[in-house]
């Protein structure tokens, strides 16, 4: 018992600052539980206090046993679940109250006084606690600590690293480079300036985005994966990679049971499990009750605890006003991407629940000793689509980010294992504003008027990543395996873009991801070729390669190879050759090897378009409701990073997400 409240005493110093912290906290501590104890004489006219001393007495035997009993409630009460150990501290709270009354520092009428009178206090105790330490990211982690450390023993401690690799979405390498020479994230550059990591490229293929990134890099296969949606003509429906019914289907097809996470990983936040044992705000996995709900103590303690459930929901309220101060002052600024509701919660769930929660969840496994887990942070990613990926905004949740790997990396000195980390995004973002805006009609109106009026175009270019990042956290939240799912699935879907399943599917079907959009005509079996489309559709191909906003569409002639098309000339990608202009030119290096690795693909669509790119100012035309995109090629959205360990060698930047797998492997194998 000495010992763990040794452990207990050490963890408050190393949360709260060293022993002048500790005094702070108890000094708070007595303030805050004399304070509930007066608003519950207050509100419960059968209690009452006799005086300022017997009050002040009553306040500190009450803290004192809230600071010792709890812990112990928590180390063995709590292995049942938060809820219970909450009601036992009520009631041995309660049981206190009945003995303070007995001292004569406190009047009850009636013995039910002390159990009511314990519940308010309690409520209020934890109301005051969340009130006065919402900003404060240590206080709150730190709590969670001590409870990890008092239900997990230390008995089993290993030497050998575990690793964690934290995946910033979204987030490029040249705009990590400026936020380092800008001294905006210390905590990254603080290794950096060590010696002890490095910092190194890696290149995405095309599809540049989630699914494709995250597939590769903990599947090792990303084939079958053509964009973040796309129509399947074997299924004749429409794909999106962050729906869970999709998510589940996409892991089914790359997965070979030996992922980069399987025996003893974890997935927090993702697309893709990695074939984890266990996982939590994943989307593939929701539908799974032995991976997901109800296995974590972070989860009860995140959503059932007063302490935490008030200190989120103020700061949830405190960004979506930010967000809505930020949007006005940006009003008239071009360009301008969406940001009426529901963005503003959305940004509130990614960088406020889903941020917090997936920190704590991190934090629990490292105390489980598992090893590797992968985490998500989506918050960058979602705020650049909105705000661009260079705003203030986007800047702000870079930092924020950076002080959550501090916060991790504090927590992993305690554990019972070391721990090694690598800092990864899975793609970057390039600027730039919405077709819609620049040509005064989307992509879907363009290929109508292209068609002509008697095809049905049904165009998925909503911008429907948040609606799949919330839909994992409704899931935790609701404790009820199938219940939040069956709720959102449906109009998740619709405002993705697809149709009623029993529905007729459209003539031609548009399904964007950024800059890229995947076209299929459903009623062509196999991949339609050039001339098939020609005769159904006369005009629409040359159409669309002489539009400004379009930069390239990809298509198969007849008993040929894919060709790209561009306005001023064509390449053959079977043999490289180049009639007039080559259309790839200014999309990089890598282009032609990303769109024939798609065109292999039996889920591309018959045509593949990407939009107009600006090398000059970086910029490209998104189909989809962004201004700052990925998905399709030109610019930063190719141009992702790698932070590890200094020892931990790379020769060539990776190429694709399947050759950074295979030099993950490597590294832990190593």
């Amino acid at each position: 018992m000495i010992g763990f409240y040794a452990t207990q005493l050490h963890l408050l110093a190393r949360w709260t600052g060293g022993p002048w912290g500790v005094v702070r906290r108890g000094i708070a501590t007595l303030v805050i539980s004399m304070l509930a104890l007066v608003v519950t004489a207050w509100l419960l006219p059968s209690v009452g206090l006799r005086d300022v001393p017997s009050a002040v007495a009553a306040a500190l035997v009450l803290a004192a046993m809230r600071t010792f009993l709890r812990p112990v409630l928590i180390a063995y009460v709590s292995q049942i679940s938060v809820a219970v150990a909450t009601i036992a501290t009520v009631l041995v709270q309660a049981l206190a109250f009945w003995l303070i009354a007995g001292a004569g520092w406190m009047v009850l009428d009636r013995p039910v006084d002390a159990v009511v009178g314990s519940v308010l206090f309690s409520i209020g105790n934890a109301l005051l606690t969340a009130v006065l330490s919402t900003g404060d990211d240590h206080s709150f982690f730190g709590t969670l600590v001590r409870q990890l450390a008092a239900r997990h023993r230390k008995d089993d401690v290993t030497k050998e690293p575990g690793v964690v690799l934290i995946q910033i979405d979204g987030l490029a390498h040249s705009i990590l480079e400026k936020e380092l020479n800008a001294g905006r994230v210390p905590n990254l550059a603080r290794w950096l300036r060590s010696g002890g990591m490095t910092l190194d490229r890696w290149a995405p293929l095309l599809p540049t985005q989630t699914s494709a990134s995250q597939a590769g890099v903990l599947h090792g296969n990303n084939d079958g994966i053509p964009g973040f949606r796309w129509w399947d003509k074997k299924t004749q429906r429409l794909m999106v990679s962050n729906h869970p019914k999709d998510a589940r289907e996409i892991e089914r097809r790359v997965s070979n049971g030996h992922g980069l996470l399987a025996k003893s990983g974890a997935s927090i936040g993702n697309l893709l499990s990695g074939d984890a044992p266990r996982s939590f705000l994943t989307a593939a996995t929701l539908d799974d009750p032995a991976k997901e709900i109800r296995r974590s103590h972070v989860l009860d303690w995140f959503f059932i605890s007063p302490y935490s459930y008030v200190r989120w929901t103020l700061l949830s309220i405190g960004e979506v006003i930010k967000e809505l101060v930020q949007a006005r002052a940006a009003t008239g600024s071009e360009p301008g991407g969406p940001r009426d509701f529901p963005y503003p919660l959305a940004r509130a769930a990614t960088n406020v629940l889903l941020r917090h929660l997936s920190t704590a969840l991190v934090i629990e496994e490292m105390w489980r000793r598992t090893s590797p887990i992968y985490v998500d942070f989506v918050d960058y990613d979602e705020i650049a689509h909105h705000a661009g990926p260079e705003s203030v905004e986007a800047r702000d949740a870079i930092g924020g980010i950076d002080k959550i790997i501090g916060i991790i990396e504090m927590a992993a000195v305690d554990a019972p294992r070391p721990y090694r980390f690598v800092v990864l995004s899975d793609h970057g973002q390039s600027p730039g504003a919405m077709f819609a805006q620049r040509y005064r009609k989307p992509l879907e109106a363009l290929i109508q008027d292209l068609a002509g009026e008697d095809a049905k175009v049904q165009g998925a270019t909503a911008h429907i990543e948040h609606w799949g990042r919330l839909s994992p956290l409704l899931s935790e939240a609701s404790g009820i395996n199938g219940m939040t799912r069956a709720m959102t699935s449906a109009s998740f879907r619709r405002r993705a873009g697809a149709v009623d399943d029993a529905e007729k599917p459209a003539d031609i079907v548009v399904a964007a991801s950024g800059n890229l959009a995947q076209v299929a005509f459903p009623a062509m079996p196999g991949r339609a070729a050039k001339e098939t489309i020609d005769a159904a559709y006369p005009g629409l191909v040359d159409g669309l390669v002489r539009h400004p906003g379009i930069g390239l569409v990809m298509v198969r002639p007849i008993g040929r190879g894919p060709v790209v098309l561009g306005a001023g000339g064509s390449a053959d990608l079977t043999d490289g050759r180049v009639d007039g202009i080559d259309p790839l030119a200014s999309f990089g290096s890598t282009a032609a090897h990303g769109l024939r690795r798609v065109d292999a693909m039996a889920e591309c669509g018959d045509l593949v378009i990407v939009s107009m790119f600006d090398p000059d100012a970086g910029e490209v035309a998104p189909f989809e409701e962004q201004i700052g995109s990925h998905g399709g090629l030109g610019g930063r959205q190719s141009d992702a990073f790698i932070l590890h360990p200094a020892e931990w060698v790379i020769g060539a930047p990776p190429v694709g997400a399947v050759a950074l797998h295979e030099q993950i492997r490597r590294w832990l194998r190593a």
